[in-house]
């Protein structure tokens, strides 16, 4: 009787640690497959880097190579009163200022009044365009003296007015503003040779009273020689 139950004790000791054994065994695997599922998501995760890493890569090269096929994305002709004219290349936020700068500047005959008052040097450049700086004498503007034909001088220019009779009887003559020479002008009371040429240039006059408007002749230097001239 006691060796039965002796032995029953036996054959449960063993199962238990059968059972033991084998729960050891299940919870060791399941920790090895946790570990290969937490390593399997690590690779996943660095194979995504690279994915990324090589996508961005392959943009810069694009943006370089583009870069080189095209080192001139703005080209522009610069011509005009500048120190040095010609064809150059500029990037897309570069103004009309870097464009002139680029051409050495100005030139000392540029026209910097008309330059001031008309061009944006702050604009942006436009690629394949010109730019013109104008040059002084672009906007210089003359009045110039023809000789025209007596027959014409006769039709344009009004009668003279009829110059008053001296007490003597004879004719008072009279110097013709629009016909007379300067060696003719500068009989009259205050007129120099400069102020000849002057009233030269301003012809043809309308009336006497546009003398007024040639520079260095006043009121009081008119009044010394209005009797003595007609048109």
């Amino acid at each position: 009787m006691e060796k039965s139950v002796s032995f029953k004790n036996i054959a449960y000791l063993s199962l238990f640690f059968v059972l033991g054994f084998l729960s050891h065994l299940y919870l060791i695997h399941r920790e090895d497959i946790d570990l290969f599922s937490i390593l399997n998501q690590q690779e996943d995760v660095t194979v995504i880097e690279d994915v990324v890493e090589k996508m961005e890569t392959e943009c810069s090269m694009t943006v370089e190579q583009e870069e080189e096929y095209n080192p001139c994305p703005v080209l522009i002709d610069v011509s005009g009163a500048v120190k040095n004219p010609g064809v150059y290349c500029f990037q897309r936020d570069n103004s009309v200022m870097d464009a002139i700068k680029k051409a050495k500047g100005f030139t000392s005959d540029a026209g910097f009044k008309y330059i001031s008052m008309k061009i944006n040097l702050a604009t942006k450049l436009i690629g394949n365009t010109k730019i013109y700086i104008p040059f002084e004498s672009d906007y210089d503007c003359k009045l110039l003296t023809f000789n025209l034909p007596k027959e014409i001088i006769e039709i344009s220019t009004p009668p003279a007015e009829k110059a008053p009779e001296d007490t003597t009887g004879t004719p008072a003559e009279c110097i013709s503003i629009n016909n007379a020479t300067s060696e003719e002008l500068q009989t009259l009371s205050g007129i120099g040779p400069s102020t000849a040429e002057k009233i030269i240039e301003g012809r043809p006059y309308e009336v006497l009273e546009d003398l007024l408007n040639v520079k260095g002749i006043g009121e009081a230097t008119f009044n010394k020689f209005k009797d003595k001239i007609c048109l």
